[in-house]
């Protein structure tokens, strides 16, 4: 029986990604110990560049508990593995990543598919 090859549709994710997403970056905050004499914890923000596409979800989908008017679907290049609480900094914007799943067919990521929420950025148009 002839088996699937994933490496191959790996790559051909990461070129499509490359070809019509963007670049992003997945911001990663970290508390450190908490400071007694500072009364005070160290926070690191790590910086993960990534290539995501960045979707609306279909009105179908929008139940407003689990996915609310606003949220979008982003498809993010297999390199990082965005978690929950993490950032997206996509296209001037930050959003949160809500959910995230790994889409890896047997065993190997193909690519990221993240929940997002968050305000795009304002447009700022100058008056006639």
């Amino acid at each position: 029986m002839p088996t699937f090859n994933y490496v191959t549709t790996a790559a051909t994710a990461a070129r499509l990604l490359k070809r019509f997403g963007a670049p992003a970056t997945i911001k990663r905050t970290t508390v450190g110990a908490y400071d007694p004499e500072t009364g005070t914890a160290p926070v690191t923000v790590t910086s993960l560049p990534t290539t995501a596409a960045v979707f609306a979800f279909d009105q179908k989908y929008i139940d407003g508990t689990l996915i609310l008017q606003g949220d979008q679907r982003a498809y993010m290049a297999p390199a990082q593995q965005p978690k929950q609480g993490d950032a997206l900094a996509w296209q001037g914007g930050d959003y949160t990543i809500v959910a995230v799943k790994p889409l890896a067919p047997a065993g190997l990521v193909v690519l990221h598919e993240a929940q997002i929420r968050g305000a795009p950025p304002q447009q700022v148009h100058d008056e006639p």
